[in-house]
């Protein structure tokens, strides 16, 4: 391996009767090494890094923000597989972390900035294959705002 490219240099011999291919022609591939079920993934973007460690905002039943620390196992393709921290089903917050404080209320937005029904956001997904062979995703919600001061 080539550590200042990134790249492997490979050999192989098969039929190239298309002649799609041509000698010395740079060819650009994936190597999935396994694929794990039941991975609690989420898009990589929930996860903030802080003093103490990794975390993620979790909404709760009445959509406020939690600060919660977890664990990553791994990541790939832009989603993080969770190894504790998180439960199967919890929301998390995908955008807007910046403004978030414990305790923020939150508003459940769909991409196109609608909210979305509390039923319906996304919540992290648990049985979606790891990355590099699922798009499992989490919620989305983005932040009010500190709550006001008393």
């Amino acid at each position: 391996m080539d550590s200042t490219t990134g790249t492997i240099l490979l050999k192989a011999t098969f039929p190239n009767t298309s002649s799609g291919l041509w000698v010395g022609q740079f060819v650009k591939t994936f190597l999935r090494l396994f694929v794990e079920q039941n991975a609690l993934v989420i898009p990589a973007e929930c996860v903030v890094s802080g003093q103490r460690g990794t975390y993620v905002y979790v909404i709760d039943s009445t959509n406020t923000a939690r600060q919660r620390l977890v664990t990553i196992e791994r990541e790939a393709e832009g989603l993080k597989v969770i190894s504790s921290g998180l439960e199967d089903g919890e929301r998390v917050v995908v955008d807007g972390q910046s403004r978030l404080v414990p305790g923020a209320p939150v508003t459940v937005r769909d991409p196109s900035g609608g909210p979305v029904p509390d039923s319906l956001a996304g919540p992290a997904a648990r049985g979606q294959k790891a990355p590099g062979a699922g798009n499992g995703r989490g919620g989305d919600a983005r932040g009010k705002g500190a709550p006001p001061r008393q």
